[in-house]
């Protein structure tokens, strides 16, 4: 009997030490029913259209695509200005290479929809946003943003990192390198977490990290499947650099008495993206104050397991959260 309740015991420890930080969100989607997602395209419905006949056809297609076209297709000014966008050479280069790139959507469709019955089962009195897609003409600010309770995707803002265009706008090679297709769900997510939950940007160091540690959670508990790297949108090397480097960036910020700064210089050299954080070598990654609240917020989750995400995202302050986190950095301090 002790053999077997010593083998229970262990079977239990390397179930526990298996199942992974996050075991908490390993829930099963598959009884979980709502309409699967289709993208709307409506770069495709617009750019097919005959430069004679755009008025009709644009009437046509207005009852599916709302969101671009609520206004008065009557107005001769209205029609002219989908002319001029649709006849823009550059317009006409983005929608012939997103064809190229997106023959299809039917990859983010699906992943769309996984998302999105995590997101029913977490927040199960959340609306579920129709998805649609553009040609925004490099709306490189935005290339993911709600109306109303609608998502809309540019395709245009994720054409790959050689596209020339996005050179020309004089763009960072940091910023180039996250648009590109892998990123359209990830931040089609990251742009659902600012449209439901409220920001709390905050003033000092411990606040804007929390802040965005809780961003950070959300995209584990919607894409579990999504690598780290993405979410964050550090290269993998500077996500490895900063699991290195755990202990050395909790030393500095300690040693240093950043945690409850509110120096703008500070909070910009650790929240602002770059390529990479001065006070660091130029392996680290930028943003590593953005890394550090999203392995505070997990440590936090993994250790209150009464608390919901819709509470992690809408009551708690950053204080009670980094105290009740129990928060160790993994790692030993470099001499």
């Amino acid at each position: 009997m002790k053999v077997y309740r010593l083998l229970i015991f262990l079977f239990t420890l390397l179930f526990i030490a298996c199942s992974g930080e996050h075991s908490r969100l390993d829930i099963d989607t598959r009884d979980i029913e709502i309409p699967s997602v289709h993208i709307r395209r409506y770069e495709k419905a617009l750019f097919e259209i005959a430069p004679d006949s755009m008025q009709a056809m644009a009437k046509a297609i207005a009852p599916e695509f709302p969101i671009f076209l609520d206004a008065d297709l009557d107005d001769t000014l209205n029609i002219m200005r989908l002319h001029e966008f649709v006849a823009e050479p550059l317009n006409q280069q983005l929608y012939q290479k997103s064809q190229e790139v997106f023959p299809d959507l039917t990859t983010y469709e699906h992943d769309f929809t996984e998302a999105f019955k995590r997101f029913r089962y977490f927040f199960p009195d959340k609306a579920l946003p129709d998805v649609f897609s553009y040609v925004s003409g490099l709306l490189y600010e935005n290339p993911v943003q709600f109306f109303n309770e609608d998502m809309i995707i540019a395709l245009d803002m994720y054409l790959g990192a050689d596209m020339e265009a996005y050179r020309k706008m004089r763009l960072p090679r940091y910023a180039i390198r996250t648009m590109a297709p892998e990123y359209i769900v990830r931040d089609g997510i990251h742009e659902m977490y600012l449209y439901h939950f409220p920001l709390r940007h905050g003033t000092t160091f411990l606040e804007q990290a929390i802040d965005k540690g809780r961003q950070l959670y959300f995209l584990d508990a919607l894409l579990p499947a999504t690598a780290d790297s993405i979410k964050i949108r550090f290269t993998q090397a500077q996500f490895e650099w900063c699991q290195q480097n755990e202990a050395n960036i909790w030393s500095f910020i300690i040693q240093n008495d950043l945690l409850y700064s509110s120096d703008m210089q500070v909070l910009r050299k650790f929240f602002a993206d770059g390529p990479f954080t001065s006070d660091f070598s130029t392996a680290s990654p930028p943003r590593i104050g953005e890394w550090l609240g999203w392995q505070i917020v997990r440590s936090f989750m993994n250790r209150n397991e009464k608390v919901s995400p819709e509470e992690l995202f809408t009551n708690l302050q950053a204080q009670e959260i980094l105290k009740r986190s129990g928060y160790k950095p993994k790692g030993e301090v470099a001499p």
